[in-house]
């Protein structure tokens, strides 16, 4: 072969050479680079969820939880309006003995409740940071999660909630009790009974209020555990599909299968089997702490699901 032919064809596989070797160079700076920016993003993102989660768990960390407080006054003052310009003792035990009423003055009561409201809004801003297009593949985990919280929230936190405990208020017996007297004694012991439903552990073993901090523990541990990920890993998580079953077969009724999904016991199977998927990506003690944390939340999501008496009664007439 010629000589100078020979030179001119390495020389061109040198230049070939180095144009493959910095188009791979390139694609691989660019391919980091905007892997750092997605999980920098995600992380972020992440973060956000845990210090709404903090922002949330503030109100619950008391005796007596002020939302839950300012809801019975907000109810109280309600069902004052509803009694006339000159009410007598007589009127108010009539009122309390009108289920229909009652329910209702719960309802406007809790509407204008601000507080109970903004830890309602405080879990729809969960969920609703939850459900991020970053957050995909196994970090669902964290979206089912906000799901079952927001649903747990709206359940507890309910209008029927305080109207159960409303109706079983008892006022003053003896007769010449003033009627700022009775309304007072109303008050107390509504915010009684609701802060006592609230705590009370019951057969289920488990509170209304533990069943919340546990659903946003569960929330930032799993947050915590994501934001500590090397970038690829954080990032292959999110594209790595989750293992779907159907809940019912295609037989069943649509809204029968849209109801079901909706339910809480659902909801908290759902995070079960997201958790399950995700056991085999994290560390033995990881997976326990977060099964531990939530696995006592599904006997309220049972109980959330079965009405009361009262209640059904009232939504018969």
């Amino acid at each position: 072969m010629d000589p100078i032919a020979a030179i001119g064809n390495i020389a061109t596989a040198l230049i070939f050479l180095v144009a493959a070797i910095t188009f791979w160079w390139t694609w691989r700076h660019d391919h980091r680079e905007q892997l750092e920016q997605q999980a920098a993003q995600t992380r972020e993102e992440l973060q956000t969820i845990v210090g709404d989660c903090n922002r949330f768990l503030r109100p619950l960390g008391q005796e007596s939880p002020y939302p839950i407080l300012h809801t019975a006054t907000a109810i109280t003052k309600e069902f004052c309006t509803r009694l006339g310009a000159f009410p007598q003792g007589e009127d108010v035990k009539a009122l309390l003995d009108k289920e229909d009423l009652l329910l209702s003055i719960c309802v406007e009561g809790w509407i204008g409740s601000s507080q109970v409201r903004h830890m309602v809004d405080l879990a729809e801003e969960v969920e609703h940071k939850a459900s991020s297009h970053n957050l995909q593949g196994k970090l669902l985990l964290i979206c089912h999660a906000s799901f079952l919280l927001a649903g747990l929230v709206a359940k507890v936190c309910s209008p029927e909630s305080f109207y159960a405990e409303l109706r079983k208020v008892k006022p003053p017996s003896y007769p010449k009790a003033k009627v700022e007297y009775i309304l007072n004694t109303i008050t107390v012991d509504l915010q009684e009974r609701i802060c006592k439903r609230f705590d009370d552990k019951g057969t289920e073993g488990i509170s209304d209020k533990e069943a919340i901090q546990r659903s946003l523990y569960f929330i930032q541990t799993a947050a915590g555990i994501f934001i500590n990920l090397e970038d690829e890993e954080l990032m292959h998580l999110a594209k790595e599909r989750w293992k779907f079953k159907p809940f019912y077969p295609d037989s069943d009724p649509i809204m029968e299968k849209i109801e079901r999904a909706s339910s809480l016991p659902q909801r908290f199977e759902q995070v079960i089997r997201l958790l399950d998927d995700f056991k085999g990506y994290l560390n033995p003690c990881d997976y326990v702490d977060l099964l531990n944390l939530i696995e006592p939340v599904r006997a309220i999501c049972i109980k959330c699901e079965t009405p009361t008496k009262s209640v059904e009664s009232v939504s018969r007439k």
